[in-house]
């Protein structure tokens, strides 16, 4: 049986049984007693002085370490709006509010922690679906410091509702609009939720389809001399790929204020790249007795007859595993965390050799046809082979609290130490050629952070300041291949008045490049087209990648200058800015675009014939002496309820978001969430359906007659949000009513310097005056980027966007180079979706369809591609439109249904 079909039945069986042991767990395995209604809530205090009892709240349930404000903070009603369908959909959508402009625009996903605390991997939370996510904070960079990170992400905390139980399948059926793409999904999650611990299991598999040139028209920069072939329907721009993942996390209150959690994933993707026919230059002499013209003739000839395509197939395996324990003691955090992964990537690409039949075409051999259909039959392919085993492992200790207690406040500190190993095995073999490479690396580290208040309005010390304190932190790591490195860092936070606050911080690091960029296996890709800016020519080259054991380490220094201000309810308006200076020496960067200053600082890289023809470049890492950023990064976020107050309490908002404040994020009874379950945690076929459509346990009364019966917190008061499901937007018909959510992110990045020094001698290149580094296109000086949308009566509109400038890159000058011009560009992403519970009559005719939403989701809505011309104003074919954007609009539709 072939072994796709084998794949995708055990993708299916897998399917099943998940949905097999989501019936065989109780629904309530995990419940939380619900607490008497004249229980003061969980984790307060009180005390009698006089005849009056003084009641004091704890914490908030999942709050971080420190006094560091939230930048934004997300309620259930506000996560409900953004119809997401995991906590990775969910991140991906808020990601211009945790997006930093710190270091180089490095980006990448913020760090995050789950109830206010460090996770062994991304995995433990990726899959939970968002209706488990009771808030999400967004936090800057300097909070990393107190979890035991650098400061050079922000930080994201999600905090998870105490009790929730659901199954959930997903079905997703994507098409390009211009035809020849198409990709679907098929997954099922798994979660439990209780007073001792979670499980969450997720299960999906993605099939995509190949999608040729000859489907988007591509122009070929060689044509067939004969005109027997277009190599464009023998080239993918999108390979064929088919992946199957196993996601699961288990956790478990050990006793007290201890957790363990245990968690793992296994994935495979294999994908299929067509790399067109074999193809040659042929000179025909005008001895040949095939010659056409008087003196010799050079043709160029695709192949076919030599054995078809050649083909690209990658394999890839990888596994990881962690675990995590948390805990705390007085007031002192720990956790201690492992990790282990293993990667396994097998590649194999087919390759021609045609010097042979060149040789005897070019000394005019009779027997041999240069314009034959057959030319070339029987010579067949040799193929290369890579094969790289990655493997990394670390474990880490952190702990963070307050030794002793200043006038302005508790100092806080924080301390974390760790191993990490990475190891890479490969081996690759061309043309009967081995080469190998094994590294490994070893890192012990030591980090420590400490924060100490000076200034508070509260404790009345220095008042006239605000709340005022500063940081600092030093590190060491000792790695097993490069020595000793050192990092530190200082800082301060003032918050002068309620609602504004300022945050600087200097970060320097000494860092090293990673293992898979000195010892990645050596790969050589045929047939890749290029625009040669020497000759102004597209052209198919052989391009090598792979790891470079020449690589330096890197010395980083930051400065970071924040401010946020936030102020009004509805709307609530949060402005936010930064200003990011970096410089860096010895930056280990993927190898550049190859404009001419970048060949003549790298000629060892570059191959051409003796006209000067590109014909293969070297495009492994490489070191960059210094570079140097500056950029600004300032936006506005606005959101809003939609409807009145009444609305709001019938419609059951569960609490205005803020930061904590007094009357601010409150939930329920007091602070924190109400221990209570919600009828949502209860299946539908346990109950019978209150009158607006919720399900109730079997025997309870109607929530409306609990609460004029005293049986149960009165509506608005003690369930989350009155009385009604935490995500009753999604369940139970409610979000029908008054009441809804509106936001909108809208940020702008200015940068005022890019520079790279590639060595000492050679001219700096100017990345916002026409010179590129990276990619294949250049630095704009303006980028925008845009994301908001509405929810009501359980229809919910999400737009996005992305604006980047104009901008160029320089040729050679010399006669036959060109330039590049990149115009701006703006595209837009639009995501609709539609709760059926919202509509009780139509669950009533179709019962299957609650707990259900249908979505449509639209990729670059109006189908902009950048338009890249040369100095005459004509597109080069190695940016044509298909090229720069294969997938164009496109247009997906998903059904979703809880169970």
């Amino acid at each position: 049986m072939p072994r796709t079909v084998v794949r995708k039945r055990f993708a299916a069986l897998a399917l099943s049984s998940t949905a097999l042991a989501a019936l065989a767990i109780p629904h309530g395995a995990m419940a939380q007693e619900t607490p008497a209604a004249d229980e003061p809530p969980a984790g307060t205090e009180s005390e009698v002085v006089g005849n009056v009892i003084v009641v004091t709240a704890a914490p908030r349930r999942g709050e971080v370490i420190g006094d560091i404000p939230p930048e934004t903070e997300l309620d259930a009603a506000d996560i409900a709006s953004y119809g997401a369908s995991s906590v990775e959909d969910l991140l991906t959508a808020i990601s211009p509010q945790t997006g930093s402009a710190r270091g180089r625009g490095s980006g990448g996903r913020p760090i995050i922690l789950l109830n206010g605390q460090r996770i062994s991997g991304f995995r433990e939370l990726r899959d939970l679906p968002p209706e488990a996510i009771e808030r999400v904070q967004v936090f800057p960079e300097e909070l990393a410091l107190r979890y035991g990170y650098r400061p050079d992400q922000r930080v994201v905390n999600f905090i998870l509702r105490e009790n929730f139980a659901s199954f959930v399948g997903e079905v997703e059926h994507g098409r390009s609009t211009q035809g020849g793409f198409n990709a679907s999904e098929i997954e099922a999650t798994l979660t439990r939720i209780g007073q001792n611990g979670r499980l969450n299991i997720d299960v999906e598999y993605e099939p995509g389809s190949a999608l040729f040139e000859s489907e988007r028209g591509i122009v070929q920069s060689r044509i067939d001399e004969p005109g027997f072939v277009d190599n464009g329907e023998f080239r993918t721009l999108i390979g064929e790929t088919d992946s199957f993942e196993v996601n699961a996390s288990y956790n478990r209150q050990l006793g007290g204020t201890t957790s363990a959690t245990l968690s793992g994933e296994v994935s495979r993707t294999d994908t299929t790249s067509r790399l067109g026919l074999p193809g040659t230059s042929l000179t025909i002499p005008a001895s040949s007795p095939f010659a056409r013209v008087a003196g010799d003739e050079t043709i160029y000839r695709y192949l076919p007859a030599v054995g078809g395509t050649l083909n690209r197939f990658s394999d890839s395996l990888d596994a990881e595993a962690g675990l995590s324990v948390n805990g705390q003691f007085d007031e002192w955090r720990w956790s201690l965390t492992g990790n282990y992964s293993r990667s396994e990537s097998d590649t194999a690409t087919d390759r021609s050799d045609l010097s042979t039949l060149v040789t005897r075409i070019a000394a005019g051999d009779p027997s041999l046809d240069p314009f034959a259909r057959d030319l070339g039959l029987g010579l067949g392919f040799t193929v290369d082979r890579s094969h790289s085993v990655s493997q990394n492992a670390d474990a880490n200790a952190t702990i963070a609290g307050s030794p002793l207690a200043m006038p302005a406040g508790p100092v806080t500190v924080s301390a974390t130490s760790g191993f990490e190993w990475r190891a890479i095995d490969s081996e690759a073999e061309r043309s009967g050629v081995i080469s190998v490479a094994d590294l490994s690396r070893e890192r012990l580290f030591a980090r420590a952070n400490v924060d100490i208040p000076i200034a508070s309005r509260s404790n009345l010390v220095l008042g006239f300041l605000g709340d005022l304190s500063i940081n600092g932190n030093i590190g060491y790591a000792d790695l097993s291949d490069f020595g000793g490195l050192v990092e530190y860092g200082y800082g301060l936070n003032w918050e002068p008045l309620d609602g504004l606050s300022i945050l600087a911080s200097v970060i320097g690091e000494e860092a090293a490049p990673s293992v898979q960029q000195l010892g990645d296996p050596l790969i050589v890709t045929p047939n890749v087209s290029v625009f040669d800016f020497t000759t102004g020519q597209s052209v198919l080259i052989d391009r090598t990648t792979g790891g470079n054991p020449n690589l330096a380490a890197e010395e980083r220094r930051d400065f970071k200058l924040g401010v946020n201000y936030r102020f009004g309810d509805n709307p609530e308006v949060r402005l936010s800015g930064e200003y990011v200076r970096n410089r860096s020496e010895n930056v280990t960067a993927s190898f550049p675009l190859l404009t001419p200053e970048i060949e003549a600082a790298f000629p060892d890289r570059v191959t051409r014939d003796a006209f000067g023809n590109l014909l293969a470049v070297d495009a492994r890492p490489v070191t960059f002496s210094e570079v140097r950023s500056e950029r600004i990064r300032y936006g506005i976020n606005l959101s809003g309820r939609i409807g009145s107050d009444d609305d709001e309490e019938e419609g059951g908002w569960r609490g205005r978001r803020g930061g904590g404040g007094e009357g601010r994020g409150r939930r329920g009874r007091g602070q924190g969430a109400s221990d209570a379950p919600s009828s949502d945690e209860t299946p539908a076929s346990a109950g019978t359906p209150s009158p607006d459509g919720e399900a109730q346990p079997e025997g309870a009364a109607p929530q409306g007659e609990q609460a004029n019966r005293g049986e149960g917190p009165p509506r608005g008061e003690g369930r989350r949000g009155g009385g009604r499901s935490p995500m009753g937007f999604m369940r139970g018909g409610r979000g029908g009513g008054g009441g809804g959510r509106w936001q909108l992110s809208l940020y702008h990045t200015y940068r005022l310097d890019e520079t790279v020094l590639i060595r000492p001698g050679v001219p700096e290149l100017n990345l916002l005056d026409g010179s590129v580094t990276s990619g294949s296109s250049p630095t704009a000086r303006h980028s925008v980027e845009l994301e908001g949308g509405m929810f009501l009566g359980g229809i919910g509109f999400r737009l996005s966007g992305e604006y980047s400038g104009a901008a160029r890159i320089d040729g050679s000058g010399l006669p036959g180079s060109s330039d590049l011009f990149f115009d701006d560009i703006v595209t837009f992403n639009l995501r609709a979706f539609f709760s059926f519970d919202s509509r009780p009559g139509i669950v009533e005719d179709i019962p299957f369809l609650a707990g259900s939403r249908l979505a449509l989701r639209v990729d670059n809505i109006f189908g902009g591609v950048q338009r890249i011309t040369d100095q005459n104003g004509d597109v080069p074919l190695a940016y044509q439109p298909g090229f720069v954007d294969p997938r164009g609009r496109y247009v997906e539709l998903s059904f979703r249904k809880r169970f």
